[in-house]
């Protein structure tokens, strides 16, 4: 299965303005205004990006944000994003400002749609390209140990994405992935840069995008879906996600 000659596309694209519409909506429900809440922000803003996420919740008026560590507060203050003083709190650095009340709420994985109990607007998708197609008989063995092997004469799609991008390897032959109108799902060992998908029929070719998770709403899989496949969060899955991605940021 050659891989395309083509330079490998790894996105994840990240609507603030969902991260922004999500804290609105979260103040709303809990009656505070959005200056009396903190956002958790640990983890790259679990795997989001801090400096962009943090920008665009401080311009939205959230009144503090959590973090992992003292050098996060630094890069904020470079950034000129306002922070104010850092303190401790549950194994991370807080900056923020004066709260009105002595707990304020901190806003966590329903920010960027990633807590089933608080369902809130998909704020990442994670794309991957697919870099080979090819044809194979019944009972082929797919990836490493073949830990799966086709029924039928079927075709497989070899995907730019690894668990050296934060892909969780737990996921081979459980989480779903959409390629064009077809969602199937991880095919075998997920490999250190790629992983495979049996299309069971359907006609994909290089270049195509393979969707990993999304939006419910466009019928892709979703963060959760793959928190439900794998026994990992969500936020621990998107919080993962490495520096060869590169995050495509939209308002």
């Amino acid at each position: 299965m050659a891989p395309s000659s083509s330079g490998v596309r790894r996105h994840a694209f990240v609507d603030l303005g969902r991260i922004a519409g999500n804290a609105g909506a979260l103040a709303a429900t809990a009656g505070l205004p959005l200056s009396d809440l903190t956002a958790d922000l640990r983890a790259d803003a679990y795997g989001h990006g801090l400096i962009p996420v943090a920008r665009v919740l401080s311009d939205a008026g959230v009144g503090g944000l959590v973090l992992s560590r003292v050098e996060d507060a630094a890069a904020l203050a470079d950034a000129r994003i306002p922070g104010s003083t850092v303190g401790a709190g549950g194994g991370a650095a807080g900056a923020g400002r004066e709260s009105h009340h002595e707990t304020p709420r901190v806003l966590g994985a329903a920010l960027f749609g990633l807590d089933a109990a608080h369902p809130t607007a998909t704020a990442l998708r994670l794309v991957g390209e697919v870099i080979a197609v090819k044809r194979v008989g019944a009972d082929t063995g797919v990836s490493y140990g073949y830990t799966y092997r086709t029924t039928h004469p079927t075709t497989l799609a070899l995907v730019a994405l690894g668990f050296a991008d934060g892909v969780p390897r737990v996921a081979t032959n459980r989480a779903p992935v959409r390629i064009g109108a077809y969602t199937g799902r991880v095919t075998g060992r997920i490999a250190m840069d790629q992983f495979v998908v049996d299309l069971d029929g359907a006609t994909v070719t290089p270049g195509e995008r393979a969707v990993l998770f999304g939006d419910a709403a466009l019928g892709e899989p979703t963060a959760l879906d793959w928190a439900d496949s794998t026994g990992i969060a969500a936020s621990i899955i998107t919080s993962r996600l490495g520096t060869r991605i590169e995050r495509v940021y939209t308002a």
